[in-house]
């Protein structure tokens, strides 16, 4: 190699050094996050308590999906997710550390399979690692959800584990092992039956055809099977609150294009052209023969669309978007591989590649800070649970229901749980039954208090004003918000008139 070769050569290889060491610390300060909220005694999000409650009452032997009451309302996801939670609860103890810890551990198991799957199909630690730190950069585009007590990173993990193991060639691993991943990724949220819909298909048109139909075949039986035992367990609760609840809630309009333009392209639109480096070969022969052209559309399309279809949904969140965040990632990654591949030669090309790779990660950077709840944050919380027992009986608190556990007061549905009925298309009956099971509770006295985070809750019923005067407007003194999700907070208290 000549002088002058040398010296560009060298060049590229410090500006792709620094653009990975630039890139790393999306991945270290995610970990910083996750490490220094873990174990924050109270909600980092609002449905975080009753994804405890969930835990709570598996350890008492109670089951989820029951009819809808005050006392309790699942959340509109199969169980996988509090199943495995409880186990850890089982050595830590209830609460919300057990159900991070799943999470945490989930999301690191996410890079690793990202990293996986890149570097089996590119050869390129590398690009692998790209893969990775792009996904932890897109952390805020997500909510901020990797980390929290919710469903999505073990349903992701579980997704990702599936698709690593669909590329395999080995019979075992591609059409049993990997629909039953799916299927635990579907029974920890549903998300993952898009994906399995589009790799049934793929499946089909690119295994050999001794193992082309297992992959649907064992997915379909454990589908199957897993449903018809759960709503025999749980009179057709099971179908009501996973399957048909959800179906019921309403698409909201300008979310249609919005999605695409506002939240994917806007965001990630830099990443998003590498991916399409990575589907520029149709032509190859080879590639299709093998069946990988259609594998990766069936892969980024089915992640793309899951996510999509879930986030025009009302009441959904950014967390909707970590499949086709993962997807991104992966393509970006396999994409960027060809692309440094493709320029090994023209050292300004490949130094242009390197730098629209720093803009798209400079254009994803974010202020850590503002999702460690700070010292405030816990006193005023801790006041609340101080608040919660000064009360000698009963105190409603259903935005934030696990704060009643800690006071060693009964729990109530939390009012998420309780929104997906009364928005429900088909709910009628149920949302009416809910509103005059809170007016007796009212006129008999039920609560002592009620503690809520806007003066028109869900079930404020005409009776509420009768039996019950406001005490206190400011309960958190403008602080103790979740950092992330819906802005919920406890504001209001509410006694019986003449009690205080």
């Amino acid at each position: 190699m000549s002088k002058t070769a040398t010296l560009p050569n060298r060049l590229v290889s410090l500006a792709q050094a620094i653009l990975i060491l630039g890139a790393s610390t999306y991945l270290l300060v995610y970990l910083v996050i996750s490490l220094a909220r873990i174990s924050y005694p109270f909600e980092l999000e609002w449905m975080e308590g009753g994804s405890v409650i969930h835990v709570q009452r598996i350890l008492d032997g109670q089951p989820l999906y029951i009819p809808p009451s005050l006392d309790f309302i699942p959340y509109i996801y199969p169980p996988f997710y509090y199943q495995v939670s409880s186990l850890f609860a089982r050595f830590t103890g209830n609460g919300f550390l057990p159900l991070r810890l799943v999470s945490l551990l989930s999301s690191l198991g996410c890079f690793v399979l990202i990293f996986m799957i890149v570097h089996r199909r590119t050869a390129s630690p590398y690009a692998a690692c790209l893969a990775v730190c792009l996904f932890a950069a897109t952390f805020p585009l997500s909510g901020f959800w990797l980390d929290l007590a919710r469903v999505d990173a073990l349903f992701l993990l579980l997704l990702l584990a599936s698709i690593f193991t669909f590329e395999s060639s080995e019979f075992i691993l591609c059409s049993f092992v990997s629909p039953l991943l799916l299927f635990l990724s579907y029974f920890t949220k549903q998300t993952a039956l898009m994906v399995a819909v589009f790799l049934s298909v793929a499946a089909f048109l690119v295994f050999k055809r001794t193992a082309r139909f297992w992959f649907a075949l064992n997915f379909s039986l454990l589908l199957a099977g897993s449903f018809l035992i759960m709503n025999a367990l749980t009179n057709g609760w099971y179908k009501y609150y996973v399957f048909d609840l959800p179906t019921q809630h309403e698409i909201i309009s300008g979310a249609l294009a919005a999605v695409w333009t506002d939240e994917i392209i806007q965001n990630l639109w830099i990443a998003l052209c590498i991916c399409i480096v990575s589907f520029i070969n149709i032509r190859d022969t080879s590639r299709l023969e093998s069946g990988r052209l259609i594998q990766d559309l069936a892969i980024l399309g089915s992640l793309l669309l899951a996510s999509y279809l879930s986030r025009i949904h009302s009441g959904s969140f950014d967390n909707s978007l970590m499949p086709a965040h993962a997807g991104i990632a992966l393509y970006f990654g396999i994409g960027a591989a060809s692309a440094f591949k493709a320029t090994s030669e023209n050292y300004l090309v490949k130094f242009l590649l390197i730098l629209a790779f720093a803009f798209q990660f400079v254009g994803l950077r974010y202020s850590p800070q503002a999702q460690i709840p700070t010292q405030i944050d816990r006193q005023q919380g801790e006041r609340l649970e101080q608040l919660i027992s000064s009360f000698k009986g009963e105190v409603y608190l259903s935005a934030h229901p696990w704060y009643l556990s800690n006071a060693n007061k009964p729990t109530q549905a939390q009012e998420m749980a309780i929104l997906d009925i009364i928005r429900a298309s088909q709910s009628g009956q149920l949302g009416h039954a809910l509103r005059t099971e809170m007016d007796t509770a009212i006129v008999e006295g039920r609560y002592e208090a009620f503690i809520i985070d806007a003066q028109d809750f869900i079930l404020r019923v005409p009776s509420f004003d009768t039996h019950y005067q406001l005490a206190e407007s400011n309960l958190g003194g403008g602080a103790f918000h979740p950092v992330t999700g819906w802005d919920r907070s406890p504001t209001y208290l509410y006694v019986k008139r003449n009690n205080r």
